[in-house]
């Protein structure tokens, strides 16, 4: 919900960069490895997912670290204050 990531593909692919940036997670580079393969194998385009990969990776890089932030302490702060204070874009990703 913070980064905009969508439940689709690409959109899973960038969390999991986003992931890869904050944390260097094993795990995320193992999910983003198989969805490339996967989209190799099934000849789809690769270009939305490097493009999802890449503004992930970059998002994740200039956040603050989330893992560090009680979340759960704000839950009635609106959704663009929390994006404002964690160095996250303002507007979804399209």
């Amino acid at each position: 919900m913070l980064t905009g990531f969508g439940i689709d593909g690409p959109g899973e692919l960038g969390l999991q960069a986003f992931n890869l940036a904050q944390v260097r997670s094993p795990l995320a580079v193992l999910l983003i490895f198989g969805g490339l393969l996967s989209t190799l194998q099934d000849d789809e385009p690769l270009e939305p997912l490097l493009r999802a990969l890449a503004r992930g990776f970059e998002m994740g890089l200039a956040a603050r670290c989330l893992i560090s932030v009680k979340l759960e302490e704000g839950w009635e702060r609106p959704v663009a204050d929390w994006r404002r204070e964690l160095g996250l874009p303002e507007a979804p990703l399209v």
